[in-house]
């Protein structure tokens, strides 16, 4: 009686399979994904409420700041008095001088942080349309910061000018007996010096959107990544599928 080839043999070793290894297929969300996702996400929701509050102050903001503004005391000297009416004045028309550019940015930004939040809720549950609108989000994005970083420099440099203005009078109003030497300089340091350290955090926030941004645009285009969102589409077609079948 021949033995049977097929039968089990326990002290052979089993046979490998033909072929190289091809190993498993990687699966779950890479951590870099995600990230962008929550990013963009925070970010979108953060525009949306800057959206909100800047069309109220676009909208309210001379009233508001005619309730708000500090009244001097009875014992304010006319010219400081009058120094603060003027900077008052000036910050105003200034405002009023961007207005339109300052409306058309809250929209540019509306719709900027819109689209981050969309894309960002989508793409995290691996919607090809998500990765789209993410896409498309980045891209509107880094537009409108570089757009509203120019109009900002411009705002601040006439602001800058308003408070050189300002200090300038607001030191000319104190008698100079009653101030000590290099006050004037200190004080017009100190306001310069708030401007400027302003622009400079408002730069460095700006970068760091812009790389967040320009990563976002070259990482959510790589070959595996598209992959994974059309692998992940696949499969849940099926799902939807067999739930709407009768």
């Amino acid at each position: 009686m021949s033995a049977d080839p097929q039968a089990f043999d326990p002290y052979r070793s089993p046979s490998l399979p033909e072929g190289p290894y091809a190993g498993q297929p990687p699966s779950g969300r890479p951590g870099v994904l995600t990230a962008i996702c929550v990013m963009a996400i925070v970010l979108g929701t953060l525009g949306l409420m800057n959206s909100f509050f800047g069309t109220v102050g676009a909208i309210a903001g001379p009233k508001l700041q005619a309730m708000f503004q500090p009244r001097p005391g009875p014992g304010t000297p006319p010219e400081m008095q009058q120094a603060m009416q003027e900077f008052q004045e000036e910050i105003t028309a200034i405002q009023s001088k961007f207005f339109v550019e300052l409306v058309i940015a809250l929209a540019f930004r509306f719709i900027a942080a819109l689209l981050l939040l969309i894309g960002g809720i989508r793409a995290l549950g691996f919607h090809e349309s998500g990765r789209k609108t993410l896409l498309l989000a980045c891209a509107l994005a880094l537009v409108f910061e570089l757009s509203h970083a120019i109009l900002q420099s411009f705002i601040s440099m006439e602001t800058l000018t308003a408070t050189n203005s300002f200090v300038e009078g607001m030191t000319a109003s104190i008698p100079r007996g009653k101030t000590p030497p290099g006050f004037r300089n200190l004080m017009q340091t100190i306001f310069r010096g708030s401007i400027i350290g302003g622009i400079v955090v408002a730069l460095l926030i700006l970068l760091a959107k812009a790389a967040l941004y320009l990563f976002g645009l070259f990482y959510l285009r790589k070959p595996h990544i598209k992959a994974l969102f059309k692998s992940a589409t696949s499969d849940f077609r099926p799902l939807t599928s067999d739930l709407s079948a009768p």
